[in-house]
Protein backbone atom coordinates (compact mmCIF):
# COMPACT_ATOMS: atom_id res chain seq x y z
CA UNK A 1 0.00 0.00 0.00
CA UNK A 2 1.05 3.82 -0.66
CA UNK A 3 0.47 6.92 1.40
CA UNK A 4 0.64 9.84 0.04
CA UNK A 5 0.65 13.18 2.26
CA UNK A 6 -2.41 15.52 0.62
CA UNK A 7 -0.54 18.84 1.97
CA UNK A 8 2.77 17.64 -0.59
CA UNK A 9 0.70 16.75 -4.04
CA UNK A 10 0.60 19.37 -6.06
CA UNK A 11 -0.76 17.16 -9.32
CA UNK A 12 -3.35 14.55 -10.02
CA UNK A 13 -4.83 13.19 -12.99
CA UNK A 14 -7.04 10.78 -13.54
CA UNK A 15 -6.34 7.02 -15.07
CA UNK A 16 -7.91 4.97 -17.01
CA UNK A 17 -7.56 1.42 -14.54
CA UNK A 18 -8.89 1.64 -11.15
CA UNK A 19 -8.92 -1.07 -8.61
CA UNK A 20 -11.12 -2.44 -6.24
CA UNK A 21 -10.82 -1.23 -2.20
CA UNK A 22 -10.67 -4.67 -0.30
CA UNK A 23 -14.25 -4.80 1.53
CA UNK A 24 -12.42 -5.69 4.77
CA UNK A 25 -10.01 -2.23 4.85
CA UNK A 26 -10.92 -0.07 7.72
CA UNK A 27 -9.83 3.18 7.40
CA UNK A 28 -9.36 4.12 11.18
CA UNK A 29 -8.14 1.27 12.25
CA UNK A 30 -5.41 1.70 9.42
CA UNK A 31 -4.71 5.22 10.07
CA UNK A 32 -4.40 4.42 13.73
CA UNK A 33 -1.38 2.44 13.55
CA UNK A 34 0.74 5.06 12.30
CA UNK A 35 1.47 8.01 14.74
CA UNK A 36 0.98 10.71 11.89
CA UNK A 37 1.92 9.66 8.32
CA UNK A 38 4.52 6.94 8.65
CA UNK A 39 3.71 3.45 8.65
CA UNK A 40 6.28 0.62 9.50
CA UNK A 41 4.93 -2.31 10.84
CA UNK A 42 8.55 -3.25 11.94
CA UNK A 43 8.34 -0.32 14.85
CA UNK A 44 4.43 -0.54 15.51
CA UNK A 45 4.18 -1.38 19.49
CA UNK A 46 3.11 0.25 22.65
CA UNK A 47 4.43 3.76 23.24
CA UNK A 48 4.58 5.17 26.26
CA UNK A 49 5.12 9.12 27.04
CA UNK A 50 4.51 10.51 30.72
CA UNK A 51 4.24 13.97 30.94
CA UNK A 52 5.91 15.86 34.54
CA UNK A 53 3.14 17.56 36.90
CA UNK A 54 3.87 20.67 35.73
CA UNK A 55 3.35 19.74 32.06
CA UNK A 56 -0.02 17.32 32.94
CA UNK A 57 -2.51 20.14 32.79
CA UNK A 58 -0.98 21.30 29.35
CA UNK A 59 -0.57 18.04 27.62
CA UNK A 60 -4.28 16.86 28.57
CA UNK A 61 -5.46 19.68 25.91
CA UNK A 62 -4.15 17.64 23.57
CA UNK A 63 -5.23 14.52 21.91
CA UNK A 64 -1.54 12.90 20.79
CA UNK A 65 -3.34 9.69 19.13
CA UNK A 66 -6.50 8.76 18.33
CA UNK A 67 -6.51 5.43 20.25
CA UNK A 68 -4.51 7.11 23.41
CA UNK A 69 -5.20 6.19 27.18
CA UNK A 70 -4.35 8.71 29.68
CA UNK A 71 -3.65 7.75 33.08
CA UNK A 72 -2.98 10.45 36.09
CA UNK A 73 -0.06 9.85 38.53
CA UNK A 74 -0.61 9.98 42.27
CA UNK A 75 2.10 12.97 41.51
CA UNK A 76 0.05 14.66 39.24
CA UNK A 77 2.17 13.74 36.10
CA UNK A 78 0.13 11.90 32.98
CA UNK A 79 1.22 8.74 31.28
CA UNK A 80 -0.40 8.44 27.77
CA UNK A 81 -0.36 5.17 25.80
CA UNK A 82 -0.96 3.92 22.17
CA UNK A 83 -0.16 1.57 19.84
CA UNK A 84 1.77 3.02 16.61
CA UNK A 85 4.75 3.09 14.39
CA UNK A 86 6.18 6.27 13.03
CA UNK A 87 9.27 6.99 15.77
CA UNK A 88 11.30 9.71 13.38
CA UNK A 89 7.68 11.56 13.72
CA UNK A 90 7.15 10.84 17.05
CA UNK A 91 10.87 12.30 18.09
CA UNK A 92 10.42 15.16 15.99
CA UNK A 93 6.99 15.75 17.56
CA UNK A 94 8.76 14.70 21.39
CA UNK A 95 11.52 17.55 20.60
CA UNK A 96 9.33 20.21 20.24
CA UNK A 97 7.74 18.94 23.56
CA UNK A 98 11.50 19.87 25.66
CA UNK A 99 12.19 17.89 28.70
CA UNK A 100 8.85 18.08 30.34
CA UNK A 101 8.18 14.06 28.46
CA UNK A 102 9.76 11.27 28.92
CA UNK A 103 9.29 8.36 26.79
CA UNK A 104 8.89 5.18 28.54
CA UNK A 105 8.37 2.99 25.26
CA UNK A 106 9.23 2.00 23.00
CA UNK A 107 13.26 1.36 24.03
CA UNK A 108 14.09 2.48 20.46
CA UNK A 109 12.24 5.97 20.63
CA UNK A 110 13.92 6.46 24.26
CA UNK A 111 17.37 6.09 22.55
CA UNK A 112 16.43 8.16 19.42
CA UNK A 113 15.71 11.01 21.52
CA UNK A 114 17.58 11.08 24.56
CA UNK A 115 20.93 13.29 22.96
CA UNK A 116 18.13 15.28 21.64
CA UNK A 117 16.42 16.47 24.54
CA UNK A 118 15.57 20.19 25.14
CA UNK A 119 16.80 21.60 27.85
CA UNK A 120 17.36 25.25 26.60
CA UNK A 121 14.28 26.36 25.69
CA UNK A 122 11.25 25.90 28.56
CA UNK A 123 7.89 25.80 26.65
CA UNK A 124 5.06 23.92 26.10
CA UNK A 125 3.16 24.05 23.28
Amino acid sequence: MQHFRFDRITSARLEASSFQRDPAFNLPDHSARAFGTYHNEQEYGEVIWRFNPAAAPTAREFRFHPRQVEEDGPDGSLTIRFQASGQLEMAWHLYLLGNVVEVLAPESLRQMIATHRRVDFVSLP
